[in-house]
């Protein structure tokens, strides 16, 4: 089973080389480097090369036998909407990822997020997340529990915004995207009891496309914890056909 969310130093914050993955598993990889505009992280624009990107992918492919596909993690920020979509316009991406990483002043992931209101920060994210669906064209959509991946949530405390998460799996259902295990989130952070909800969710919603994805920017966290989340999705009555 393909990993669906992983980075190489196409992206700002990883310095994985391609070779890192493919020599350490023999199927197919493919990398969904991040775009991210206004990033108030970096305080720039981190933007991929593309042509660079599909340079080195068509020289690995020779050497290891087209097992590369390319992808992006499309970073939505609402004001600069027609900057993304142009950027996406004349580029050929195999997978694409949609994730709400940042407000415009902080990334959800930033130290002093974790001392912010949690409720407040909560509903801030939920209600960036349910926009940006569909205003992009996407594949999947990625680690839903971003906005507040640093608080500590129980399952009803989730419950609480049970209404609005069933229309942003709707929404995502409704557009065509997967729904991602994150295994970043589900495991690193300590989340996936809230996996496990979502799941529920997205199941009862009439969700049919799933996808695994280790958020992995260095080897390893690369495939992290994929045969306890197979587990999981096969109790849950998900068949390996849904999972992409």
């Amino acid at each position: 089973m393909r990993d669906n969310h992983l980075h190489t130093h196409f992206s700002y914050d990883s310095d994985a080389a391609f070779q890192d993955y493919l020599e350490s598993f023999d199927g197919e990889i493919v990398t969904t480097e991040h775009y991210d505009v206004s990033n108030p992280y970096s305080k720039q624009d981190d933007v991929p090369d593309y042509e660079a990107y599909v340079a080195e992918i068509a020289d690995l492919n020779a050497a290891y036998g087209n097992r590369i596909k390319k992808g992006i993690e499309i970073g939505y920020y609402q004001p600069r909407e027609a900057d993304i979509i142009a950027y996406l316009a004349d580029k050929d991406f195999d997978l694409k990822l949609l994730s709400v990483h940042h407000n415009g002043v902080n990334d959800y992931l930033d130290e002093e997020v974790a001392d912010m209101d949690k409720h407040t920060i909560m509903q801030e994210y939920l209600d960036k997340l349910e926009y940006a669906i569909g205003r992009v064209e996407a594949d999947v959509l990625a680690h839903f529990d971003y906005g507040f991946r640093l608080f500590d949530v129980s399952v009803e405390e989730l419950k609480t915004y049970e209404e609005q998460l069933r229309r942003i799996f709707k929404k995502m259902i409704d557009h065509g995207l997967a729904f991602e295990l994150n295994s970043k989130s589900m495991y690193l952070y300590n989340h996936e009891h809230l996996y496990v909800y979502a799941l529920d969710l997205v199941k009862e919603l009439g969700c049919h496309k799933y996808s695994i994805g280790s958020d992995g920017h260095k080897l390893e966290h690369f495939r992290l914890q994929f045969d306890r989340i197979q587990k999981m999705l096969q109790e849950k009555g998900i068949e390996e056909k849904e999972i992409m």
